[in-house]
């Protein structure tokens, strides 16, 4: 039997690692052509005359956008509808930009009828420009949290945060082991967060540096389904390593 061949998800990185105002035009000398911009550190304006500007030097890379929200609902209603037209906004940035993927943040806890509603508008948005929303669970996660949002939109991606997993089951929250997570979103799963830790916080650590078995995890994932794997650590000596320890295990992985 001849062995079952993968198509490996790409390796890239987030704009976190870039500390330079004009962060667009320092693309070249990282040597990535897939990245993730991230809008919580980086200043990508909402502003058409900026993003007509930077396109000439976003063109032709594989990017991807991290929304700037975090908890979308708010107890004040006019902070929950500036988080969804932010959100909005974020996805005709993507369409400017030709951006593949919007990954978003919610609230932790279980979704209410309501908020599914406001939130369907706007994958529903998403979609008729073909963005692909991935939803990524907060930093120490919450499996029946997770559960909740994929079981309410069975279209929807879901990134996997290495690190945020790993606090998850740290601190005793996540609920469950965990393999058994891993195999109740292992459909799902469309993108990757790399990093490690403690255990405890989200230290953005490279993956050598933490208590997460991630080849383990890995292991347990359809690597096929990932279309990316995007490096998120704090500096650019932990890029390196990460990703060195990256090809290595993909290498292994295909032979």
């Amino acid at each position: 039997m001849s062995k079952q061949k993968y198509i490996m998800p790409k390796i890239g990185i987030t704009t976190h690692v870039i500390r330079e105002i004009k962060w667009y035009k320092c693309f070249p000398e990282f040597g990535f052509d897939t990245i993730e911009i991230n809008r919580q550190d980086t200043k990508l304006y909402f502003d058409f005359y900026f993003v007509e500007k930077i396109k000439r030097y976003t063109h032709g890379y594989d990017l991807s956008i991290h929304s700037g929200t975090k908890g979308i609902f708010q107890p004040i209603p006019c902070f929950t509808e500036a988080n969804l037209a932010i959100l909005t906004a974020e996805i005709d940035l993507c369409a400017m930009l030709e951006a593949k993927q919007l990954v978003f943040h919610l609230n932790d806890g279980i979704l209410s009828a309501g908020d599914r509603e406001k939130l369907k508008d706007v994958l529903t948005y998403a979609k008729g420009l073909n963005i692909r929303m991935l939803y990524e669970s907060n930093s120490k996660m919450v499996a029946s949290h997770a559960y909740d949002v994929l079981n309410s939109f069975n279209d929807l991606g879901y990134v996997l945060d290495l690190g945020h997993l790993n606090n998850g089951a740290g601190n005793g929250r996540l609920g469950c082991e965990i393999d058994e997570f891993i195999g109740n979103v292992r459909d799902r799963i469309e993108y990757i967060h790399a990093s490690n830790n403690g255990g405890t916080c989200d230290e953005h650590e490279s993956l050598a540096n933490g208590t997460l078995d991630w080849r383990h995890v890995l292991d347990l994932i359809d690597l096929s389904q990932v279309k990316k794997i995007i490096i998120e650590v704090r500096n650019l000596d932990m890029v390196e390593s990460t990703f060195k320890d990256l090809v290595q295990y993909l290498e292994s992985r295909i032979k």
